[in-house]
């Protein structure tokens, strides 16, 4: 009996595990320019898999983000740091599937899609990068900072979820692959390259 695909609206309930949220308890997501603006437009961002925060930590792989110790309210107040940049003028509220900047403190503030040869595909930038979507309700409904979200990725067509690995920050995508499955996958195209160099080498030396 062949096993059944999970259903759309499982996928998207998966999907759906960060929350924006700020000790201040804000009704609205609002957008700033820069770290620098309204210290209430400071959030968390809280992961429903590890129940704790993304928060900005040095990493010996990939982009400085890992996860606090605890989700303590002490904590939450300490790593208030993500804001959104919005692509256009307007003040006003953030809307389910508008495309902004996600910010984290200061410079360099943003987050982007960005090569790694381990780790997320992530990296920093000085300047916003309109590339996020944040989706979880319908398209332009103001978004419940109590609710969790799904973040989209535009440049890398991808969702942001929480991702174990065994190098870097414990984030990836849907079609990520850990570690050793990304060094075996090197290991492998190295050893054709290196089969086939081989073989020209053979085909050279032979007597002509």
């Amino acid at each position: 009996m062949p096993v059944s695909s999970p259903s759309t609206a499982t996928v998207v309930e998966e999907l759906k595990q960060w929350k924006f949220s700020s000790p201040a308890k804000p009704p609205h997501l609002l957008p700033k320019s820069s770290f620098e603006g309204p210290a209430d437009r400071n959030y968390t961002l809280k992961n429903s898999k590890v129940r704790k925060f993304l928060q900005n930590e040095k990493q010996s792989f990939g982009i400085n983000l890992g996860w606090t110790e605890d989700a303590e309210p002490a904590t939450a107040t300490k790593v208030a740091r993500w804001f959104f940049a919005r692509n256009g003028d307007g003040d006003g509220p953030l809307r389910h599937g508008e495309t902004v900047a996600i910010g984290n403190g200061k410079q360099p503030s943003f987050i982007r899609n960005e090569k790694r040869s381990v780790g997320i595909n992530l990296g920093w930038s000085d300047t916003p990068v309109f590339e996020w979507k944040l989706a979880g309700g319908p398209a332009g409904t103001t978004i419940d900072p109590n609710a969790y979200l799904a973040i989209y990725n535009e440049n890398a067509s991808e969702f942001l979820i929480f991702f174990d690995r065994t190098a870097g920050g414990d984030i990836g995508w849907p079609s990520s692959e850990t570690w050793g499955e990304q060094l075996k996958g090197k290991l492998l195209e190295e050893a054709k390259k290196a089969a086939l160099q081989a073989l020209l080498a053979a085909v050279a030396a032979s007597p002509k």
